[in-house]
């Protein structure tokens, strides 16, 4: 250490209390640096596990969306109506006490890890990108945070997310019964190419989301500076809660078109997918943006998880 390096390169009569002193200084941080990284862990898991809980209470309004989204083209629930958030939550009851929370398994399992990978792969990607000042290349400096953002998305639904996300919606929109029943069913239909279906428009959809979302995080905090902490905890949140919903409206047309796409119990192309839902929606608009309504009651977890995983970066450093 650099208290080290002073004690050899100096008289050790006239420079002993000194370097004692910074030899116990550094020791202390030593000895302070687990216990930081403990709190700092505790922090994340607290982060974690808060975000996890309100994925948890705000799920029934996920199956209600996916229902909503995808009844265009699903035939299991054929003569149902979807057309509003009083029909769904109607036939979700009828269906029994735990069917609001039906798929919510594979999304707890595909949710805890993800957010982990996306919020610590996109402060690693940032890293990778070209520098730019802001004050002398705005477009190229916005450009790479809305980069890193797009990228993280991606990499995280192609090696981890996504499977889960289609056995999820498989259980919530099909009556398929298990995990186990509804993981054989798209394996028998689809083989291991079953549980990408749809990525193909799923990845810009994502690359928008996550660009937005978490390029836009990170434009806030650098437009606000020094302020940013001044704001508090609440404050940020809904700063996130912002820029995660402007996110989901921009990329909301492809996650529907990619959905309805999983929902087929045969093999379909996005232009089949397209048309059919247009003409039984009545509308572009209808059809893209079926269900929209529930996907923003249940976006309250996105603000909490950026300000937590903030408050744990702080903590750890």
């Amino acid at each position: 250490s650099k208290a080290t390096v002073s004690v050899l390169n100096c008289d050790f009569a006239s420079c002993t209390p000194q370097a004692l002193r910074m030899l116990s200084q550094a020791d202390s941080k030593a000895a302070a640096s687990p216990l930081a990284w403990l709190k700092s862990g505790t922090s994340f898991a607290y982060c974690q596990t808060a975000s996890v809980a309100i994925k948890v209470t705000v799920y029934p309004t996920e199956r209600i969306r996916l229902l909503m989204q995808t009844q265009h083209t699903n035939s299991t629930f054929k003569g149902t109506s979807f057309g509003s958030l009083r029909a769904t939550v109607r036939h979700m009851v009828a269906e029994g006490a735990t069917a609001p929370w039906r798929g919510l398994t594979p999304s707890l399992v595909r949710w805890f890890p993800s957010q982990s990978i996306i919020l610590f792969l996109k402060d690693n990607l940032n890293g990778h990108f070209p520098t730019y000042s802001k004050n002398e290349n705005y477009a190229k400096w916005m450009g790479t945070k809305v980069g890193a953002g797009a990228a993280t998305g991606v990499i995280n639904a192609l090696v981890w997310a996504y499977p889960f996300d289609v056995v999820r919606q498989h259980l919530a929109t099909k009556n398929s019964g298990s995990w186990k029943n509804a993981t054989s069913d798209i394996y028998s239909k689809f083989g291991m190419r079953g549980f990408y279906r749809g990525f193909v428009m799923d990845a810009p959809g994502l690359a928008i989301f996550r660009g937005v979302q978490l390029g836009g995080w990170d434009l806030m905090k650098e437009h606000y500076g020094s302020q940013w902490q001044e704001m508090g905890t609440t404050a940020r949140f809904f700063h996130g809660q912002m820029v995660s919903l402007l996110g989901s409206v921009s990329s909301y047309p492809c996650d529907t078109i990619r959905r309805n796409l999983i929902g087929y119990d045969k093999h379909a192309s996005y232009g089949e997918v397209f048309r059919t839902g247009i003409q039984n929606a009545g509308g572009v608009r209808r059809f893209f943006y079926a269900g929209f309504t529930a996907r923003v009651l249940s976006s309250f977890v996105n603000g909490a998880l950026l300000e937590g995983f903030d408050e744990y970066k702080r903590t750890a450093h």
